[in-house]
């Protein structure tokens, strides 16, 4: 992964206390989820990580976030699990983006991801794809 150059602060969205767009991102492996949620809070959003689906998905149902980074490959609940239980479960409007080095991205379009980012991928790639499926969301709200 590349670091973003610096891009200006993220709009106003949903529902951060102070009005920022909240972010959870779940990938199990430290360093890139670490980096992943540097790069997000230096834009204004807000961020909370998880390494596995299933602690994800207790901080969901307690508070869902505006946008989802999720990792496929993970320990007690894989990535792909988590996002057919989620779009089966009351969160299909859940923006959902898939993080993978697999070899068939385009299958998590078909089980409702709402884009998909092959690893290893530029930051800036990241933000671009973030702040795109925000804007759709406050768009619909």
């Amino acid at each position: 992964m590349t670091k973003p150059s610096n891009q200006g602060a993220a709009d106003s969205q949903t529902r951060g206390d102070r009005g920022e767009p909240t972010v959870m991102v779940v990938d199990d492996e430290t360093s890139i989820a670490e980096l992943i949620a540097e790069t997000l809070e230096e834009e204004g959003y807000l961020v909370r990580v998880h390494h596995d689906g299933a602690s994800a998905l207790l901080d969901i149902v307690q508070q869902a976030p505006d946008l989802l980074l999720l990792d496929i490959a993970m320990p007690v609940m894989v990535g792909d699990e988590l996002l057919r239980y989620l779009r089966s479960h009351g969160y299909a409007d859940l923006p959902v983006i898939v993080m993978t080095a697999g070899l068939h991205p385009e299958l998590y379009l078909t089980q409702g991801a709402n884009a998909v980012l092959p690893k290893p991928f530029d930051l800036n790639t990241m933000l671009d794809l973030v702040q795109r499926h925000l804007e759709r969301q406050r768009a619909r709200a």
